[in-house]
């Protein structure tokens, strides 16, 4: 799924910042962004946002004040440049707390926790292991069963309209699930796996080499390419967070 998200905030850089990293996750759907918690309750009461990005320290009402006395609660990441209100964002269950200034690995881990989080239990009944934390296989239906799959033997997806197909690193032949690779992408994102192009999730640790917006595979011998939609993510994860 694609989680709509707000950002509130009373300073314009601090906006500008959180909608350039959401832009670099396609699993987050931009919706709106406020200087004011008040002129987002109309799009939050239309209970069409799943994810609020809050700052706390604002001019008519704090942030976690406001969000206290929401009818309607989605999940809220909490953002602040003052380190003391930690401990109260925490006891509403915030999805987590975000030190301003805000770096792109640390809303990334945010992220990351939103995902775990948010994948529903149904999942095991639609072939999918409802992914906990640690949990390092899934189940796939494909040809009448139910297939365990260790997540260390997937080099990567391939997403076509109505299927997906995955590769594993020690078969030539992938197997074929009826799904979308959006639900792969919200399940695999905080377990070492990233989307490259609209049709291909990978395997970080399965990635051998990266050539010209190309990606080569462990067991592979086909190239696949970076989208153009996907790249800066993908470098600011793989190839900077390692460098």
């Amino acid at each position: 799924m694609n989680y709509k998200c707000i950002v509130i905030d009373d300073e314009a850089l601090a906006i500008e910042v959180l909608e350039d990293y959401i832009a670099k996750f396609p699993v987050l759907e931009h919706v709106g962004s406020f200087n004011s918690p008040l002129k987002a309750m109309p799009l939050l009461m239309s209970k069409s946002v799943d994810l609020i990005f809050l700052d706390i320290n604002m001019p008519d009402i704090s942030g976690i004040a406001f969000y206290e006395n929401l009818p309607f609660k989605p999940p809220v990441i909490f953002t602040t440049a003052y380190t003391d209100f930690a401990v109260k964002g925490f006891e509403i269950n915030a999805i987590d707390y975000l030190l301003k200034p805000i770096s792109f690995e640390r809303f990334f881990q945010a992220i990351s926790k939103l995902l775990n989080k948010s994948i529903p239990s149904q999942n095991t009944v639609q072939g999918f292991a409802a992914t906990g934390e640690g949990l390092d296989y899934i189940f796939v239906k494909a040809e009448y069963s139910s297939i365990k799959i260790d997540l260390k033997n997937i080099a990567y997806l391939e997403g076509y309209k109505d299927y997906v197909k995955i590769h594993l690193v020690d078969e030539t032949k992938p197997l074929l699930t009826l799904n979308s690779i959006k639900h792969y992408e919200a399940i695999l994102l905080s377990k070492g796996f990233v989307r490259i192009h609209k049709r291909y999730i990978v395997s970080i640790d399965k990635i051998e080499n990266i050539s010209r917006n190309r990606v080569k595979m462990k067991g592979k011998e086909e190239f696949l390419l970076i989208g153009d939609s996907f790249k800066d993510f993908f470098y600011e994860l793989v190839v900077n967070g390692n460098t």
